[in-house]
């Protein structure tokens, strides 16, 4: 089998991670089916199955065999730390071997739950635990972006029914990352203004696309909002990251996390969906001061209820049944 790598296409400006390994399961199509799993590995008892902690947390109120949540290496893990960049280049064309981080992150000992049957205080447990990961993972140089993605569901990438999320360190900033950060320093610069602060601003102004509103967040569908019912949840208070807000917000995103979850719940009927984190990339090689100032994080929520057709994924085209304005409605009156 060949050894697997990234390359990069000079074409489309994109890294491919390539992972030889997991053909034979690709093939089978059993890690994309949750109800392969006869035994929930990721309960208490069985930590054996997942190897040693990276870091565990232990809350009182919420432990069950002596943790509440807890992070540990990825089983196939699509980057590893030990691996050395080892870049090369061959022509028109660059690779490097599969350098990074992959770890998942068990949020919670209970098994075959979703975040609107956990309490705020056990979700902000494992808002906590991820961040003291990303602080962690933050220190290393050879990283340029730390992901955070949560998938919900077989339809939406994920392989166990239990509430988990993985962290991956990439030693490359990924295509829509840098688009994004490019768009905001060139508003930046136009407007000595963060545009995230400004869209805020334009959303709490107009009112028609708030789904929910606290203290110290905003969810809301976005004007051009690609999938439907496609969400979007953004500190106030401008931040790179989420320890840039104060340590009250945590529990603040925490309530609007569940709230969140139990619209999609009770109004969506349960879908599979996808919670991706959007922070400011590491070691960028860039004006740091500025990328600061102008790029302000916020999490995107993708409920899974529509196929991803030709025109996205060849032409980043996207067509969308559902007009923002009416999904927030919708959400908006779903209740708990």
């Amino acid at each position: 089998m060949a050894e697997g790598m990234l390359r990069r296409d000079p074409l489309n400006k994109i890294w491919v991670i390539f992972t030889p390994e997991k053909v034979k399961t690709l093939i089978s199509g059993s890690s994309e089916n949750e109800a392969k799993f006869d035994v929930d590995p990721f309960v208490p008892g069985v930590e054996s199955a997942t190897g040693p902690d990276i870091l565990r947390h232990n809350d009182p109120l919420y432990a069950v065999g002596g943790w509440s949540s807890r992070v540990f290496p990825a089983k196939n893990p699509i980057l590893r730390v030990e691996n050395d960049k080892n870049g090369k280049g061959y022509g028109l064309y660059d690779s490097m071997s599969r350098l990074g981080a992959h770890e998942v992150v068990v949020e919670t000992p209970k098994s075959g739950i979703g975040l609107d049957q956990l309490s705020v205080e056990e979700i902000a447990d494992g808002i906590k635990i991820i961040f003291d990961r990303i602080a962690d993972l933050r220190k290393d140089t050879r990283f340029r972006y730390i992901s955070v993605i949560k998938s919900r569901g077989a339809a939406a990438g994920g392989t166990i029914n239990h509430n988990y999320s993985e962290i991956k360190a990439y030693p490359f900033i990924p295509p829509f990352v840098r688009n994004k950060l490019d768009n905001c320093l060139e508003y930046y610069r136009m407007k000595e203004r963060c545009l995230i602060c400004d869209i805020i601003d334009q959303e709490l102004s107009d009112r028609k696309r708030i789904v929910e509103e606290h203290d110290n967040f905003v969810a809301i569908c976005p004007y051009a909002s690609r999938f439907p019912f496609e969400m979007t949840v953004l500190p106030k208070k401008h931040g790179r990251i989420l320890s840039d807000n104060p340590v009250s917000a945590i529990n603040d995103f925490a309530k609007i996390l569940r709230s969140v979850a139990v619209k999609l719940k009770n109004g969506l009927n349960s879908p599979a969906y996808n919670m991706v984190f959007n922070y400011l990339p590491v070691n960028s090689g860039g004006d740091a001061e500025a990328e600061s100032l102008a790029y302000h994080w916020h999490l995107e929520i993708i409920p899974r209820i529509s196929v991803i057709t030709a025109d996205s994924l060849e032409n980043g085209i996207f067509v969308n049944p559902t007009l923002p304005e009416d999904a927030a409605e919708f959400l908006r009156n779903i209740r708990e």
